[in-house]
């Protein structure tokens, strides 16, 4: 499975260089640090960008307990395809970031308490960065809890600082994890909470 999820991964990239960001599938601590010390309850929505192969979303379908939901939002097709096969039980749409809180109306009942990103925010556009920062604002309401991560050699680069500017603007300070090197690249995990 490793080898054909990666075999996939790297159709993905070349594909679409311009909106995958990393080399290779996270790997599983990356995963497991992008869910350390999350809590959801019944009643409560955790949506994903941009689950790709879905590296962080076998850790996250770990921790949805009963009544609480997933909503995963990924713009390539194929990748959607392999979601739902791998995981029939959670909820997976084709569509931008951009047009997250659009999207979200499905499921507009419940409180979003988490939001877990794959996005590469460190090639982002200014323009499409900014939407999507947009809609994770207009979801976030006290308590929720913004989750993302940037690899070690992009962290300085004026794209990613960028990002991390605008959110810290909108959402305060920001936690940022340990270098977790078993990863391809290495990466931290930096987490908002409002």
């Amino acid at each position: 499975m490793a080898e054909n999820t990666t075999f996939r991964f790297l159709g993905g990239l070349l594909r679409n260089p311009q909106h995958i960001g990393a080399i290779a599938p996270s790997s599983e601590k990356l995963a497991m640090a992008m869910v350390k010390d999350l809590e959801l309850h019944s009643g409560e929505l955790i949506i994903e960008l941009g689950p790709g192969t879905g590296a962080f979303t076998k850790q996250i379908s770990k921790i949805i307990p009963e009544g609480a939901s997933y909503l995963g939002i990924e713009r390539d097709p194929k990748f959607v395809k392999l979601l739902q096969e791998r995981f029939p039980h959670l909820t997976f749409i084709n569509g931008n970031a951009e047009n997250l809180f659009d999207l979200r109306n499905g499921y507009s009942s419940m409180k979003t308490k988490v939001i877990i990103s794959g996005l590469p925010f460190s090639i982002q556009v200014g323009e499409v960065r900014d939407n999507i920062i947009d809609g994770i604002d207009k979801l976030m309401t006290p308590g929720a809890i913004f989750r993302t991560m940037q690899y070690l050699h992009a962290y300085p680069i004026p794209s990613a600082t960028r990002f991390r500017r605008r959110m810290t603007e909108v959402f305060g300070d920001f936690h940022r994890s340990k270098i977790i090197i078993p990863n391809l690249p290495p990466a931290f995990v930096l987490t908002w909470k409002r």
